[in-house]
């Protein structure tokens, strides 16, 4: 079974300073398996917060957006 979804869902706050939250992350130069591990798993909550949308999702932010975001362009 599938957890809670929702008609639509809204990921607001995606920036670059805010998606991975730095707080959650060990230094790549402390622990490099650490690292990577914490960096899977703050994109494993962002895939969960967006599959939970049935049929709209809408993704913000203002400035730089999340390196977890894909490269989009204009007219694409």
């Amino acid at each position: 079974m599938k957890g809670l979804e929702f008609r639509c869902v809204a990921v607001v706050g995606m920036t670059a300073r805010a998606v991975p939250f730095a707080k959650e992350i060990t230094p790549l130069e402390v622990d490099r398996q650490q690292h990577e591990s914490d960096m899977l798993m703050e994109r494993c909550l962002l895939f969960v917060a967006c599959t939970r949308a049935r049929e709209a999702l809408a993704i913000s932010w203002s400035g730089t957006p999340s390196p977890f975001l894909p490269v989009t362009r204009a007219g694409s």
